[in-house]
């Protein structure tokens, strides 16, 4: 519809000449696909020409889909305590170039559109759930974890602090809490609609008038807003009375499939041998080290963008949770956290949260308002 005139048939285009721009705006496996597609060199068509001119990827942050291998299933998605062992997460993780200690191999997803010129520009956006459960830091640091990467010249990278796997709505409609499901608390509401708007008004603009697009926003190994997430005290997040915390966070391996699998995409071990404890054990294989955000003594995040709700706060809000019942703290998945601030400093000072009530820090409502606008 972009290129050609005419079809296989003869049958005339009608489109032929009109389509001056084609972008991509996806939420979660789809970037992901979209990630493989790329690093595959999908975007150069069969004519030699680039296919897609940019894409808006909202929540799939540094992973792919399983996809070219034998038996693969695209359908998958891994989480902190489901479907490991469907390889999404494998070097590159960045659309930078980089170098991997443990294969001692040096890719980047860009790498072949880069040979081809038809690399589509990038907003990679994701929420902070992406650290806690799909190891997205790999998006922004050497495999080695040990530094930053600079930014691809083609694409530019967004936390949504503090943000879930998307947006809890609350059953009982806007203006009120969402529930806590499976969870300990009850689930996030911040929404990121007004920031990729935004974003995908630059991506047009970069394309088309070839205008800078605002700087990434990601916390980095460099100003330590990118942490490990134990022990608690080095991330920032408070005690909270009622709220657990574990640091339970996927561990990125590079999993045994047996010999030449990475090479031919043919498993001659699968699944892989998997040693108890999953996470963090080196007897799984080699392990590509990821962090998370720092928080600030209220428990928000302190790198990436920021919405006036935690700029501006009435409660923490988390990109991870875990669940409640049977399952008590094992990850509860996309999810993140809802917790409000005591109301009063008498509230506060009964239950021991080290958290300013929002008596203390907004006396009036006018106070509160204006501080937001």
């Amino acid at each position: 519809l972009r290129y050609a005139r005419r079809d296989d048939y003869g049958t005339a285009n009608p489109l032929a000449g009109d389509i001056k721009r084609i972008y991509t705006e996806v939420v979660s496996q789809p970037g992901r696909l979209l990630n493989d597609f790329r690093h595959l060199g999908f975007n150069e068509s069969e004519g030699g020409r680039k296919v897609f001119d940019g894409h808006v990827q909202w929540i799939a942050a540094g992973n792919g889909l399983n996809m070219n291998y034998r038996f693969s299933q695209t359908g998958r998605t891994e989480r902190n305590r489901q479907n490991h062992l469907y390889i999404e997460g494998r070097f590159p993780f960045s659309n930078t170039k980089s170098f991997d200690p443990i294969t001692r191999d040096v890719d980047g997803r860009y790498e072949r559109c880069e040979k081809s010129d038809t690399c589509p520009l990038a907003m990679e956006i994701w929420s902070s759930n992406e650290y806690w459960v799909k190891a997205a830091s790999l998006m922004t640091t050497d495999p080695a974890g040990r530094h930053d990467l600079h930014d691809s010249k083609y694409a530019r990278n967004y936390l949504m602090s503090s943000m879930q796997h998307g947006t809890a709505n609350s059953p009982q409609g806007p203006g009120t809490p969402p529930g806590a499901g499976a969870c300990q608390q009850p689930q996030n509401p911040l929404s990121s609609n007004a920031t990729q708007r935004a974003l995908w008004i630059a991506l047009d603009e970069w394309s088309t008038d070839k205008r800078k697009p605002p700087e990434s926003r990601v916390p980095k190994l460099k100003d330590r807003t990118l942490v490990p997430p134990l022990p608690q005290a080095g991330t920032g997040f408070p005690s909270i009375p009622g709220v657990t915390y574990t640091g339970l966070k996927t561990t990125r391996y590079h999993f045994d499939y047996g010999l030449h699998f990475y090479d031919t995409g043919i498993a001659t071990i699968n699944p892989p041998v998997v040693t108890p404890p999953y996470q963090d054990n080196p007897a799984n294989g080699p392990i590509y080290p990821s962090y998370i955000p720092k928080t600030d003594s209220d428990g928000n995040e302190i790198a990436g963008v920021r919405l006036p709700d935690l700029r501006v706060p009435l409660a923490t809000y988390t990109g991870w949770a875990l669940r409640s019942g049977v399952w008590a703290n094992h990850g509860c998945e996309a999810s993140g956290q809802f917790i409000p601030f005591p109301a009063t400093e008498a509230a506060r000072t009964t239950t021991g949260d080290p958290r300013p009530s929002v008596e203390a820090r907004y006396p009036t409502f006018a106070a509160y308002h204006g501080k937001v606008r």
